[in-house]
């Protein structure tokens, strides 16, 4: 499989909420794509879709079931702010991370975020991306499938580096 493979799938989850999936594999160690997630110094250089930026400022992370996370996005032409957070669920180093996704405010209505990492080799990590609560909407204007899939090429970018 390469290190590009991506599947998008909109079968519905065991309570029939919407969703979908991205599967992807990154050449770097398990625990350099967990990092990924969890320090805000490297999420603000890759969490927003290509075409926007995240200042380091805007990111703070509290790594804990139950803690919160939040940081703001911005459109690079526009200037639009998009502030976005979320609540942990489970945190399972350097396997698992569950969390809430969505407006900074609203973290225990927003859809969640399933994340596991599977070490293929010492480097190279399968990242299984779930998010549950909206729907597949690739190709719609604004599309929360295509600015995850925009935004893991700025990851894959940042953790092969």
């Amino acid at each position: 499989m390469n290190q590009n493979s991506m599947s998008a799938n909109s079968t519905p989850s065991a309570t029939d909420e919407p969703g979908f999936t991205i599967v992807r594999d990154f050449a770097a160690p398990r625990e350099r794509v967990w990092d990924a997630w969890i320090n805000p110094d490297v999420m603000a250089r890759w969490y927003h879709p290509e075409g926007l930026h995240t200042p380091r400022d805007s990111v703070s992370v509290d790594l804990r079931e139950g803690g919160i996370y939040a940081y703001t996005m911005i459109v690079d032409e526009t200037g639009e702010e998009f502030p976005t957070g979320g609540k942990y669920r489970h945190v399972d180093p350097p396997r698992r991370l569950d969390f809430t996704w969505g407006s900074q405010g609203e973290e225990d209505l927003s859809p969640l975020v399933s994340l596991e990492f599977e070490e293929i080799d010492e480097a190279m990590t399968r990242m299984t991306f779930t998010l549950t609560g909206l729907p597949s909407d690739s190709g719609a204007v604004d599309s929360v499938f295509d600015g995850w899939t925009s935004a893991f090429n700025v990851f894959e970018a940042e953790v092969a580096g």
